[in-house]
């Protein structure tokens, strides 16, 4: 069951609720699941209270999805037959899970939080919630009298806002027109310079374009690194290591990109590094910490940022503290590092097919009917889970997360961001330099993770409606254009430092999804010109498919470095969008202007100070006929556009200045 204690005021979220969630108490371990977490174990752990699992987290109003992990098993409220099918393609998620409506009953809501009003680049946005259908007009009262536009609506709000010219301060106060008249909501007042310390990201991420790479994927440089005593669960190791990056530069120069976010590069057993047995230095397999010098002076000397990848949701079995405890027990001083469940935390049986002279392909479908006694990433033997409230773990992720930014680093993913406690990143974003980036790898709803523990988080709800429109067809442009607007009610100023992708190393290439290169370079052309940093990952510039292999590692395919393979048309637009994303400061930081979102047609608007960018995509097989000034600049082009009649063709894109 759920109950809600009550509400108050949040500086950043507005109106949030103490909210208890607690079931029966069976089994011996509990988390809480739901769409604030990706329904994922690790974050909201439960602890035993009059014979129940209990938990209590802040939810901001609206409806929120939940369940309960028992011993690692799916288990939903018995005493809440409130209930939906829950989906997302992102993370192919699908199931029956609980519902919790988090209202306080107030009808109209505003206040000062930074999600509700904000300043930013010369420009004023002030919000208003209303219960659906509660609201015929609103007005925004200050030096004059502004009419707002309705934005968005969930499940049970509608969302209006006003956007005024920028300002130092603000007295304002609400004129709602309902069905029994009007009502004047409010006196507020803002100081937007107090405001802006609350949420500062650090300056140089606005005009970046990311270029993922997963090392061993990407290029090989130095025969030397290639392991030979590394896990292997199928495909294997390629052999790409830093000197290969270090070699390639020039091809990432060239394309445009001025940031690197690297999967992990530490000591692990893994081609992919996501079970590190050693946080202090880079992968002999990669070309070791003397190699990692190198690149970060190099890529220095062209003013390409650095992203690590940090994994503090789990470590690999083979790490020394984890092995410390299989061989002391409970003597271990470690013992507490780890969610151990008992002693000894494997059995012999387990032990004897670890060390056997077994391939390790065969080892892992052994180890995988054995039990162990301690919690692991989606219960994998290999990467058992950090006890994130031991303060020994917390001090650790501190010190490895600066060990590297002190090496050369700007900024870090973490991984699983959403398994682990939001109080523990609020603690160690305390201690982090203001200059670094910090993005967490959240995978649904990014509101409880944002601003005082990351910068941004990696947008699957953005991936989940572009999946929808895109590849899906499921949604049309007003349903689409409603989602975009949406995650801007959530996430204020955030949505401009949200990490945004066409996909990843754990989802599948967006070409292979749409098959077509047209609507590819229709979603990259939206990618790039829309709010929050774009990111390529590494291939996707030259047409590399996937591979046709189990899903988590089907968008893992060797990068191609033979140019006679590559899609040069492909390669050409996307040097053309990355070119214009950097170039343009209304595109990286100005206001989002929807013009026409009817069908399958997007036109919209991004605008700061005296520059105006449009956007238009026709994504369906007719023309479309678009109302433009004869005036006007063409900036990027991708498939057909007759300027002398303005018509868009089938899956095609146009970027325009001057309008």
């Amino acid at each position: 069951m759920y109950k809600i204690f009550g509400f108050k005021e949040d500086e950043y979220l507005g109106k949030v609720a103490e909210v208890e969630f607690s079931i029966p108490k069976s089994g011996s371990y509990a988390y809480l699941l739901g769409n604030f977490n990706a329904f994922n174990e690790g974050s909201f752990r439960m602890k035993e209270k009059r014979g129940r699992w209990s938990v209590t987290i802040e939810l901001p109003e609206g409806i929120w999805y939940y369940a309960f992990s028992i011993d690692g098993v799916f288990t939903l409220d018995p005493e809440n037959e409130e209930r939906h099918t829950y989906r997302r393609h992102s993370y192919k998620f699908e199931r029956t899970v609980n519902t919790a409506t988090i209202f306080s009953g107030e009808k109209f809501y505003h206040s000062t939080s930074l999600i509700y009003v904000y300043s930013s680049e010369g420009a004023t946005h002030i919000r208003l919630r209303a219960i659906k259908g509660a609201a015929k007009k609103v007005f925004l009262i200050s030096d004059q009298k502004y009419e707002m536009e309705k934005k968005a609506q969930d499940d049970l709000f509608e969302y209006f806002e006003a956007v005024l010219p920028g300002k130092d301060e603000l007295e304002y106060y609400f004129q709602i027109h309902t069905a029994d008249g009007i009502i004047d909501y409010g006196d507020f007042k803002v100081d937007f310079n107090e405001q802006k310390g609350r949420f500062k990201p650090p300056v140089w991420v606005f005009d970046r374009v990311v270029y993922q790479i997963m090392p061993d994927r990407f290029a090989k440089g130095n025969p030397e690194n290639d392991p030979h005593d590394c896990i292997e669960f199928g495909i294997g190791h390629y052999g790409g290591d830093l000197e290969g990056i270090i070699k390639k530069l020039n091809h990432i120069e060239e394309l445009g990109v001025n940031a690197l976010y690297l999967t992990p590069i530490f000591e692990s057993m893994t081609y992919h590094g996501y079970d590190i047995t050693d946080y202090f230095h880079v992968a002999e397999k990669f070309g070791g910490d003397e190699t990692f010098k190198q690149l970060v002076d190099e890529l220095k000397k062209r003013d390409i940022k650095l992203i690590l990848d940090g994994v503090f949701h789990h470590t690999s079995f083979f790490h020394p503290y984890f092995q410390d405890i299989l061989e002391k027990g409970k003597e271990s001083k470690y013992r507490n590092f780890y969610r151990i469940l008992n002693f000894p935390v494997v059995s012999e049986d387990f032990l004897k097919a670890i060390h056997s002279n077994e391939p390790w392909l065969k080892k892992h479908r052994e180890l995988k009917k054995s039990k162990w006694n301690y919690e692991s990433f989606f219960s994998v033997w290999l990467m058992p889970r950090l006890n994130h409230e031991n303060p020994e773990v917390r001090m650790f992720i501190r010190t490895v997360i600066k060990y590297w930014l002190e090496k050369g680093a700007d900024g870090w993913r973490l991984d699983v961001a959403h398994g682990v406690p939001p109080e523990v990143w609020r603690e160690i974003r305390k201690d982090i330099q203001e200059g670094a980036y910090l993005i967490g790898e959240v995978m649904d709803d990014g509101r409880l993770w944002l601003f005082d523990k990351f910068h941004g988080t990696m947008n699957y709800p953005l991936y989940e409606a572009l999946l929808r429109f895109f590849v899906y067809d499921e949604i049309t442009a007003e349903e689409f254009l409603n989602w975009l607007e949406l995650l801007s009610v959530y996430y204020g100023p955030a949505e401009y430092t949200m990490y945004n992708f066409l996909d990843n190393h754990d989802v599948e290439r967006f070409l292979g999804l749409v098959r077509d290169k047209r609507k590819y370079l229709c979603a990259l052309t939206f990618l790039m010109t829309y709010k929050g940093i774009p990111a390529i990952y590494y291939g996707d510039e030259v047409g590399l498919e996937n591979m046709n292999v189990p899903s988590m590692e089907v968008s893992r395919t060797p990068m191609k470095w033979d140019a006679n393979k590559w899609d040069k048309e492909l390669l050409k637009a996307t040097k053309e969008l990355i070119s214009l994303r950097k170039t343009s400061k209304a595109l990286q930081k100005g206001i989002f202007k929807p013009v026409k979102f009817k069908d399958k047609l997007l036109v919209y608007k991004r605008t700061l100070d005296n520059e105006s960018i449009l956007v238009a995509i026709n994504y369906s097989e007719k023309k479309y006929h678009l109302s433009l000034p004869s005036s006007f600049e063409l900036l990027f082009q991708n498939g057909s556009f007759n300027e002398a009649n303005m018509q868009l063709g089938p899956f095609s894109s146009i970027v325009a200045k001057g309008l």
